[in-house]
């Protein structure tokens, strides 16, 4: 019973520190499974945006016109256009909280604060 609690507490606080933990570790390969349930749907999202792109561009490579590029895929001539112009580069970006520019501040306090105690 202690064991599956400490488990799942730190299971938890794994799942809370992911974007640190990535940025910590350098790693530019996303596993889906280390992600948040918040940074997987935007992660899905980017899959499906390239998708989409990579489809556009084959047609477009192919000689397809615009308009049937269009009627092909179901995106908007906005989007196809947008696409073949280079303009739609999409980036999975995990959006950075609020609190992470107060983070070194923060822990300096909790160290200091956790040295105070121990002397």
């Amino acid at each position: 019973h202690l064991m599956e609690n400490a488990s799942r507490a730190f299971l938890d606080a794994v799942g809370k520190s992911m974007r640190q933990i990535r940025k910590a570790v350098g790693s530019s390969v996303i596993d889906p499974k280390l992600l948040t349930y918040a940074e997987r749907l935007q992660y899905e999202g980017f899959l499906r945006r390239q998708e989409t792109n990579e489809a556009i561009m084959e047609l477009s490579k192919q000689g397809v016109p615009i308009k049937q590029i269009v009627k092909r895929t179901g995106h908007s001539r906005k989007l196809v256009r947008s696409v073949l112009r280079g303009q739609r580069s999409d980036v999975f970006r995990v959006r950075q909280s609020s609190i992470e520019e107060w983070l070194p501040w923060l822990d300096s306090r909790w160290t200091q604060g956790a040295h105070n105690a121990s002397a």
